[in-house]
């Protein structure tokens, strides 16, 4: 028996054979890669030197979205916004408002402010006013030659007696207590010697209600028995030379009928006026009227009267204080 021959060694692999061997192991290695993350397969292909190739963009570029346009504040680059956040910062630490819109581009610098044209104020030269002042207030319907134009200028030029607004005095109006009251006031300033009366016919809102309660209180005025004042009643001649007689506290002479025996009406002179209206006449409060031999002492007295007669009394009131 013979021996048995060696086996014979494996023939080489023809290239066929290993083009199959590496395409399956590729395939293989494919399934492989794919079955694992995406991660993994990057550090993979980092570990054996490969690099991942960048996404390429589409080939059709993607459609904006509308946004909303701001026409007034255009697109700054990242330098300029820096700069103007800084020039914000700045402004705000130090120049307030005016210093952030005069760093902002998107907005206009304020406007300087004109310089001023404000004249400084001159404070004038005070001059003194005379002591007896020429008089000046002049009334539409009291013409130079009126009778009493001299007395109601002057007392005007004072404010002892008014005018209405249209420019007029009216002197042919009869005057009110109420009036009467009130230039009393003004020309005396008088002193209150009792407490004040309560009239129950004047009203707090009345024009001349302060004047009448310090001439009342003055007691150069008195009411009527039943607690009235009768503001709006006209006064007649007779009540206001009391009045005035009152106010400059005039002595009636000893013999009052025979001052008054001028005038023809003196019979009609209340009997509780007798002896003051004979003191008003001696103290020439009674001047310039028209019919010198007339008192008409019950009849209303004229607004231009009663100026007259105040007039007097302005007279004789600044005579005693020279006096003294």
């Amino acid at each position: 028996m013979s021996p048995s021959s060696p086996p014979e060694p494996p023939s080489p692999l023809d290239l066929d054979e290993w083009i199959a061997i590496l395409v399956t192991l590729t395939t293989i290695g494919g399934i492989f890669y794919w079955a694992m993350g995406k991660e993994q397969k990057q550090q993979i292909l980092q570990d054996w030197g490969f690099s991942p190739p960048s996404p390429q963009p589409d080939s059709t570029p993607e459609s904006p979205k509308p946004t909303k346009p701001t026409p007034t504040t255009p697109e700054l680059s990242d330098s300029e916004i820096i700069s103007r956040r800084e020039a914000e910062v700045q402004g705000s630490k130090g120049a307030g408002e005016s210093g952030r819109m005069q760093a902002d581009p998107a907005l206009p610098a304020p406007e300087k402010a004109p310089p001023s044209t404000v004249t400084p104020t001159v404070k004038p030269t005070v001059t003194p006013t005379p002591t007896t002042p020429t008089p000046s207030v002049e009334f539409s319907d009291v013409p130079d030659e009126f009778w009493a134009k001299k007395a109601i200028a002057a007392l005007a030029q004072r404010d002892i007696v008014v005018g209405f607004p249209q420019g007029e005095f009216k002197p042919q109006r009869f005057a009110t207590r109420g009036e009467l009251a009130a230039m009393l006031q003004q020309l005396f300033e008088p002193k209150p010697k009792q407490r004040a009366i309560a009239f129950k016919d004047l009203p707090s809102n009345y024009w001349g209600a302060e004047a009448i309660e310090d001439v009342a209180k003055a007691r150069i005025v008195s009411g009527y028995p039943n607690n009235t004042f009768r503001p709006q009643r006209p006064v007649t001649r007779a009540e206001a030379l009391v009045t005035l007689a009152t106010a400059l506290n005039l002595k009636p002479p000893s013999e009052p009928s025979k001052t008054l025996q001028q005038y023809e009406d003196r019979d009609q002179i209340p009997d509780y006026a007798i002896a003051k209206v004979a003191a008003a006449v001696k103290a020439g409060l009674v001047t310039g009227y028209p019919q010198g031999n007339l008192l008409n002492p019950n009849q209303p007295a004229t607004r231009a009267e009663l100026a007259a007669m105040l007039h007097q009394a302005r007279v004789i009131s600044h005579n005693r204080a020279s006096l003294q």
